[in-house]
C-alpha cells in the first residue's frame, strides 16, 4: 500500500511539474510574440515621455518630462525638459550627458547591455541578457517581463507595458525595490530622423568630465 501511495504521489508531482513548465513555455512564446508584434518593422521610435519613480505605497515622486528618440541597434536620445533640461545622447560609442544649469558634459563609454532602451530596439541583446516572460494583462495593456539573467547593481527586472504592438510604459525594479517609471505618449514609429539627432558635441565654455566605468 505504501509502494502505491508512493507511486502515486510521484505520478502527480511529476504531472504537476509537466503542467508548471507548460505553462512556462506558452508565457514565454506570448511573451516573444508581443515584443515580436512591438518590433516588426521597427528601426526607430520618437515619442513624449513622463518619468517618475514610484514608492512602495503608489505616490509619485521625482516626475521629469520630455521627449526621446531611439534608434537600432543602439542611438538614444533623452531631451527632458521640465522640470530641469537635460540631455542624455547614446551615439552608439558614448553616452554623453549635458547638464545645461551645471553646464557641464559627462561621458561614458556606451557599454550597459543590460539598459532597458536596448530591450525595445535591440532583439539580440533583450534575448542575451534577460529571461522573457509574459506577466498577463492589466489597465489595458500586455505586461512583459525581462530578468537579468546576470546578477546587476542596478536592474532587478524590466516590465513593458504594450498596448497595439506600442511601447506605452517601462517600468525598471532596481535593487532596493525601487521603480522608476516611464510612460509614453504621441509615439511616432519609424520616424524620419537626420544624421545629426545622435550626434553630440560639448557646447563651448562647458566642463567635460569623464566618468569612471
Amino acid at each position: 500500500m505504501k509502494y502505491m501511495l508512493s507511486l502515486v504521489f510521484m505520478f502527480t508531482l511529476a504531472q504537476a511539474q509537466a503542467e508548471e513548465q507548460t505553462t512556462e513555455v506558452l508565457q514565454n512564446n506570448k511573451a516573444e510574440n508581443i515584443l515580436s508584434g512591438l518590433r516588426k518593422d521597427l528601426h526607430a521610435l520618437q515619442a513624449e515621455f513622463r518619468q517618475y519613480e514610484l514608492t512602495v505605497d503608489g505616490r509619485v515622486e521625482d516626475e521629469n518630462s520630455g521627449t526621446v528618440w531611439m534608434q537600432a541597434p543602439d542611438y538614444f536620445k533623452w531631451h527632458y525638459q521640465k522640470p530641469f533640461e537635460q540631455l542624455i545622447v547614446a551615439d552608439g560609442e558614448q553616452v554623453w550627458v549635458y547638464d545645461e544649469d551645471l553646464q557641464q558634459v559627462t561621458v561614458k563609454s556606451q557599454k550597459n547591455n543590460l539598459n532597458p532602451i536596448y530591450v525595445i530596439i535591440n532583439e539580440e541583446l533583450s534575448a542575451r541578457y534577460y529571461d522573457i516572460a509574459f506577466e498577463g494583462e492589466k489597465d489595458n495593456l500586455s505586461w512583459v517581463k525581462l530578468t537579468p539573467k546576470e546578477h546587476s547593481d542596478e536592474v532587478k527586472s524590466v516590465m513593458l507595458g504594450i498596448e497595439d504592438n506600442g511601447l506605452n510604459r517601462i517600468h525598471v525594479n532596481n535593487q532596493l525595490d525601487q521603480t522608476l517609471v516611464f510612460e509614453f505618449s504621441a509615439l511616432k514609429r519609424n520616424p524620419d530622423l537626420d544624421e545629426s539627432t545622435f550626434h553630440f558635441s560639448p557646447p563651448k565654455g562647458v566642463d567635460v568630465v569623464q566618468a569612471i566605468d
